[in-house]
């Protein structure tokens, strides 16, 4: 009953019958593999409910269980490492998910047979192993893994799938962080090519996403429209990247309201290209509501506050609202010395401009000492002359010494 309930998506009664039917084994015959089983879906329910600390209980018991009665290559472990390792994605547990996924792989490589359903379980297994080494950052064994599940599912799937899409859309995320841009773009090209032919251009409504029960799909496709824009962004191709950033944020809205914390992550990214562009005033509306949607759901010291208050920063200084400037840029220091420490690169960052904004107010001594200190900073961490953010800081100082020369010499020669 428990299963069915659970296929039908009711999941109060589903988690009741499963429940009872752990319990009543646990009394009669101190557990088995009913026990475990039970475990199992009772894991899944707490991940689709989102508590995640009982989704890894649950999941956990059950791994035991079935590893105490089952063979080590059953299928059925595999989909205990693999629940668990997509619940400990959801809690950016990276190594774990990586231990999990590895393991769900090796057995599904075991039962792989001539059919297409093994050939495509092993294909997800590569595609999951794969977004977990992303997310730990070694994108050169995630790109072999989302080319090796990209290559299974183009053999056994229809051109159109949307998993093909998915490995395209990663494989493009993957690129983007090497900076091979040219390459992201055509992987990314590719996703959102599939995804328009499966649900069309228009824009779902909210009514429509749930109705259609695609809401992971639409939110891969918003994903990779956000990353697609990134990857224009980067190349200055401005004009389509803000079509890319409207159409992702309209997604997200229909996805998850307006309030959306990925809603004020793309109202970020479109601030910081009006302000690039100079519409400072545009700009700062958008740095306003993409800091009032972090603020509401993250608080006041969250590293993607700090982010916004970084931009809002360098739009004030081209307002030469310098005390604005300068109220920013404090706040968002104080939130980085909290998260990474006062010797780390993303304090520094905003410790240069500081001393810009104490530059442009005539105040060379006050702004000499913030690029000194950036500087003991990057030092600290090893970075040389030829760096870009070292010469940088140099040329700061040089020339705020130049002036500060200067400014002596006029009063020396005021006063003789």
């Amino acid at each position: 009953m428990g299963k069915i309930l659970f296929e039908w998506s009711n999941y109060s009664d589903s988690r009741r019958s499963f429940e009872c039917a752990r319990d009543i084994h646990l009394k009669k015959l101190g557990g088995g593999i009913t026990v475990a089983n039970s475990n199992f879906y009772l894991g899944c329910i707490s991940e689709i409910n989102g508590d995640f600390d009982s989704a890894v209980h649950y999941l956990q018991e059950s791994l035991v269980g079935r590893k105490d009665l089952l063979d080590e290559l059953n299928s059925e472990l595999a989909d205990t490492y693999s629940r668990l390792g997509l619940v400990y994605c959801k809690r950016s547990e990276w190594d774990n998910a990586v231990d999990c996924f590895s393991n769900t792989l090796k057995i599904r490589e075991a039962n792989r047979g001539t059919d297409a359903s093994t050939q495509v379980l092993v294909a997800d297994s590569l595609y999951d192993l794969g977004t977990a080494l992303s997310k730990a950052l070694d994108t050169k064994r995630s790109k072999q893994l989302f080319t090796d599940a990209l290559n299974e599912y183009q053999l056994h799937l229809d051109k159109s799938h949307l998993k093909i899409a998915k490995c395209y859309s990663s494989l493009g995320e993957v690129y983007e962080k090497e900076n091979e841009l040219s390459k992201a773009i055509k992987s990314l090209e590719k996703a959102s090519a599939i995804y328009e032919r499966n649900f069309g251009s228009a824009e779902p409504r909210e009514n429509e996403i749930k109705a259609s029960k695609l809401c992971d799909d639409y939110t891969s496709q918003a994903e990779t429209l956000f990353n697609l824009a990134t990857a224009y962004d980067r190349l200055d191709e401005e004009s389509t990247s803000m079509k890319l950033y409207r159409r992702a944020m309209k997604l997200y809205k229909a996805l998850f309201g307006k309030d959306s914390l990925l809603v004020a992550k793309v109202l970020n990214r479109l601030a910081n290209m009006k302000g690039r562009a100079g519409s400072v005033d545009k700009a700062m509306v958008l740095f306003d509501e993409s800091l009032r949607i972090r603020m509401l759901h993250l608080g006041n010291n969250h590293e993607d506050v700090a982010e916004t208050l970084f931009g809002m920063g360098i739009v004030f200084e081209k307002r030469r609202d310098y005390g604005a400037a300068m109220k920013a840029y404090s706040h968002c220091c104080k939130i980085r010395r909290s998260r990474f420490g006062s010797d780390s690169l993303e304090v520094a960052q905003v410790i240069v401009n500081i001393g810009v904004v104490r530059g442009n107010k005539g105040d060379f001594t006050e702004a000499l000492k913030s690029w000194n200190k950036a500087l003991a900073i990057y030092r600290k961490h090893g970075l040389e002359d030829s760096d870009a953010l070292v010469s940088t800081v140099i040329g700061h100082q040089s020339l705020a010494t130049v002036l500060i020369e200067n400014r002596g010499k006029k009063s020396r020669k005021k006063y003789t």
